[in-house]
């Protein structure tokens, strides 16, 4: 099964320590969080998450006093297969249809069975044809 989401935004901080008040603000202001993750560097640790473009304006005024960067106009497309469960190899079939492609991730979460990838827009409908061709 193959989910796409148009329309997010991503924000990446590089100070983490606050992050508990964001998303406690984000949460109050009904602004709905995706796709967290940490990305360490050698010398911080960030922390990306997405949210729907919509919320832009509105999530904006909770982070205007901290360090982050925001891109928005992107796309995610969520891949959940019982195949990650079971086999090997899944990963490494959606990474080279994403080299093919050329295609550079904004963004990566995985789960037991789902691999979630927030994507350029201009990228994201090829991307996503080859996806529904290889994993349906």
């Amino acid at each position: 099964m193959i989910n796409i989401t148009e329309n997010q935004s991503i924000a990446t901080f590089t100070e983490t320590a606050s992050i508990h008040e964001i998303l406690t603000q984000a949460a109050q202001s009904g602004i709905v969080i995706d796709m967290i993750a940490q990305l360490p560097s050698a010398t911080q640790i960030d922390l990306a998450f997405t949210f729907a473009d919509e919320a832009l304006p509105a999530f904006l005024k909770i982070v205007s006093e901290h360090k982050k960067s925001v891109s928005s106009n992107n796309t995610k497309i969520a891949i959940k297969s019982a195949e990650m469960i079971t086999g090997t190899g899944f990963a490494a079939k959606v990474f080279a249809i994403l080299n093919e492609l050329d295609c550079s991730p904004l963004l990566i979460t995985t789960g037991l069975d789902e691999i979630s990838l927030l994507v350029h827009k201009n990228c994201a409908e090829e991307l996503s044809q080859r996806f529904h061709a290889n994993f349906t």
